[in-house]
């Protein structure tokens, strides 16, 4: 099964809203610039790709052993992956102190996951993607400017998800295999 580990977003309603604002403002089409379902929404904490029921019960085990305490995450910013004038991933970040929980709670997980093989193909960066370009690199002009200083709701992270990924024609279907939650 096609697995990663993750946290989900639950101020789906602000986030969405966020979305119908930017693809109105950019004019974009909905076959040139798909937004993300709004159920998938979420942080990669780590892509494991391909594993087996071995491996998802091996996961389970040294996810047991991750300790983190709940924290807030304030969504902020717009940004665009490779860049902004070339854009294939439009992505949403988090305020700071909210951001480094997230990167220390990511490399507890990556670290766990380490001793089992499994290596991070790149460093956290505390961002969740909210569209994914289908034709063609598209630019986002003066969107990262316009939301600089705006917030688009916020959560309280206190589990961390095992999740498979099913690809569909319609897009991927995530569902929760295993959940771990924060130790107060």
């Amino acid at each position: 099964m096609r697995s990663f580990i993750a946290v989900d977003v639950e101020s789906r309603d602000a986030i969405g809203r966020l979305q119908n604002a930017i693809s109105s403002a950019a004019g974009w089409k909905p076959r040139d610039v798909k937004p993300v379902e709004q159920q998938n929404f979420h942080f990669t904490l780590i892509f494991l790709g391909e594993i087996t029921d071995v491996d998802a019960g091996k996961i389970k085990s040294k996810m047991q052993e991750l300790k983190f305490e709940p924290f807030t995450l304030t969504y902020q910013q717009v940004g665009a992956f490779p860049r902004p004038d070339a854009a294939k991933i439009i992505w949403m970040g988090v305020d700071q102190a909210g951001g480094q929980k997230l990167v220390a709670l990511a490399n507890k997980v990556i670290a766990k996951m380490a001793e089992l093989g499994f290596r991070a193909d790149k460093p956290f960066s505390p961002h969740m993607t909210i569209f994914r370009v289908k034709a063609g690199p598209a630019s986002i002009g003066n969107i990262s400017a316009k939301y600089e200083s705006k917030t688009f709701g916020s959560d309280l992270i206190e589990k961390v998800h095992l999740k498979k990924s099913d690809l569909t024609p319609s897009g991927p279907v995530y569902s929760n295999i295993y959940t771990v939650e924060a130790k107060k």
